[in-house]
C-alpha cells in the first residue's frame, strides 16, 4: 500500500519527536535507532525511508527542540521587559522541573558534549540552534557590564547549559539545588535572587 506525502510527513515528524525525547533522555550514543522507532510506534526497518543516518536525525531534532524550548521559556512572558523578563527566563530554565525532565528540555546540557564529537551536520545544527536563541533573546535582554545583549545571551546560555548539566549529574539533591540557585544569582547580578528554589 502506497502512502501519500502527507502521511510520510506525519511519520517523519513522529520519528523526530521520538528522537528528540530519546536523545535528551538517554544521550545520543546510548539511544539506538531501534529504540527511537519503537518510541515512535514504528518498526525499525522504516527509519531509512526518512533519514540517511542517525546523525541526520540528530541534526533535525534540534530544530524541534528549539520550538519546544521557545514555548517553555518564553510562553506567557509577552508583557515583561528588561531585567524582569530575563529573571522569568532564568527561573524557568534553571528550575527543578527542567532539571528533572531532560527529555522535555533544552538539548544543550544533555547533547552539547556529544555533538562536539559528531560530524559536521549535527554540529552545524547546534550552531544554528544557538544562533537562533541569540537572535530571539538578545532584543529583549538588557546589556550587562562589559557585555552587549548578544554577548550576554551567549554567556547566559553557556552558564545555563553547564549549570543544568552539573545539577543533573550530582546525586546530592541539596548540592544540585545549590548549583541551580547560585547559577541564577550569577545570571542576574542586578537582582538579589531569592535563596529558595521553587520548581
Amino acid at each position: 500500500m502506497r502512502y501519500g506525502a502527507e502521511h510520510k510527513q506525519r511519520t517523519r515528524r513522529r520519528i523526530v519527536e521520538a528522537g528528540a525525547r530519546r536523545f535528551r533522555e538517554s544521550g545520543y550514543r546510548a539511544a539506538g535507532v531501534d529504540q527511537v522507532m519503537k518510541d515512535a510506534g514504528l518498526t525499525a526497518g522504516g527509519f531509512y525511508a526518512h533519514f540517511s543516518s542517525k546523525e541526520a536525525l540528530l541534526a533535525e531534532t534540534l530544530g524541534l527542540s528549539l520550538e519546544e524550548v521557545r514555548s517553555q521559556l518564553l510562553g506567557g512572558l509577552e508583557g515583561l521587559e528588561g531585567v524582569e523578563w530575563l529573571q522569568a527566563v532564568v527561573r524557568r530554565y534553571l528550575s527543578r522541573a527542567h532539571r528533572d525532565q531532560p527529555g522535555a528540555g533544552c538539548p544543550l546540557p544533555t547533547l552539547g558534549s556529544e555533538i562536539a564529537r559528531e560530524g559536521e551536520e549535527p554540529r552545524l545544527a547546534l550552531q544554528s540552534y544557538l544562533q537562533q536563541i541569540v537572535a530571539e533573546l538578545a532584543p529583549r535582554t538588557p546589556a550587562a557590564p562589559g557585555l552587549d545583549p548578544e554577548d550576554r545571551v551567549l554567556a547566559t546560555a553557556a552558564l545555563f547549559a553547564g549549570a543544568l548539566m552539573l545539577a543533573r549529574a550530582v546525586p546530592d539533591e541539596v548540592l544540585s539545588d545549590r548549583i541551580l540557585r547560585v547559577a541564577r544569582r550569577l545570571a542576574l547580578p542586578e537582582t538579589a535572587e531569592p535563596h529558595t528554589l521553587t520548581p
